[in-house]
């Protein structure tokens, strides 16, 4: 196997598959991907994202993309951001495999231009090796570039390379890669030297920065969400009922409502809205009582 090891996964690697602590000294980057279009949530990304980032594996995210023209471009690139931005990525990638409109040289540049202004991170492109020609994508505006090329698919790398463009930066080598820690096949991808691996991975953070530091206890009124992300899209850990109480390490306002902070007992942490908020400023009584 080829190091650094850098994987690609989604919601097709299950989390019941995998045991995170093995894999996560297996690998030195992993890429997941947060969504299929604008319209789909990947099922799995926020685990993926949460459990490697506990175990302080650098974290990449992805977007397959899918807008019909240039608007629908800037859409997606905004919803790609606020679905990854809690987690902090180290690097954002364009996954283009599909043609979805006649432009998408102009229409995946808008992507790129719109979640490079959200952001202020590195964006990078992956590829379709038969339709790099055909798409004509602006690859060197990008940070990074992405290419697969397989061979005969072995599992591992065979000295087979991109041959549509030789100045890319990372190569997906393998869809039938095995590790340790996973029960079935994954992407395997390795760096063609032409960037490092800190330039794609960036600084390891085992704990993220967030909100506002603060220790105390919320004692629930209601039945509440905890979920793995401050957002009411995120997927949801628990259901905590009426007389449950969390200890919590800091606060924040955000996504509508005065989120707080649980860390859990894996590493990972938990989120819990506890009242409406204006983002600055609660907007009615709080769904509980404060310790």
């Amino acid at each position: 196997m080829t190091r650094p090891m850098i994987i690609d996964i989604s919601e097709w690697q299950h989390p019941i598959q995998i045991n995170y602590s093995i894999l996560a000294k297996e690998i030195d980057l992993v890429i997941v991907r947060v969504q299929y279009g604008s319209a789909y949530c990947d099922k799995f990304y926020q685990t993926h994202l949460q459990r490697f980032q506990a175990l302080g594996v650098p974290t990449a995210v992805y977007a397959w993309v899918r807008g019909i023209n240039h608007e629908d471009m800037a859409q997606e690139a905004r919803v790609f951001y606020e679905r990854a931005k809690a987690f902090q990525p180290c690097f954002y990638w364009l996954d283009v495999e599909e043609q979805t409109m006649t432009d998408m040289r102009g229409g995946v540049e808008v992507f790129r231009k719109t979640l490079k202004q959200l952001s202020g991170q590195k964006v990078g492109v992956y590829v379709a090796h038969h339709l790099y020609q055909q798409f004509n994508l602006a690859v060197e505006n990008f940070d990074a570039f992405w290419l697969p090329s397989y061979g005969n698919n072995s599992g591992s790398y065979q000295g087979v390379q991109p041959t549509v463009n030789k100045n890319y930066d990372l190569h997906q080598y393998t869809s039938n890669g095995r590790l340790p820690g996973y029960s079935d096949v994954l992407d395997l991808n390795r760096l063609s030297g032409r960037k490092s691996l800190q330039y794609l991975a960036g600084k390891v953070q085992t704990e993220r920065p967030w909100g506002i530091a603060e220790k105390g206890t919320f004692i629930l009124q209601t039945a509440i969400h905890l979920r793995t992300a401050p957002t009411s899209a995120a997927q949801s850990i628990a259901v905590l009922q009426a007389g449950q109480s969390v200890h919590y390490d800091a606060f924040a306002h955000e996504q509508n409502h005065v989120w707080i902070r649980q860390k859990r007992e894996d590493g990972t942490y938990g989120y819990l809205a506890t009242g409406p908020s204006d983002g600055k400023k609660r907007t009615s009584p709080a769904w509980g009582t404060f310790e």
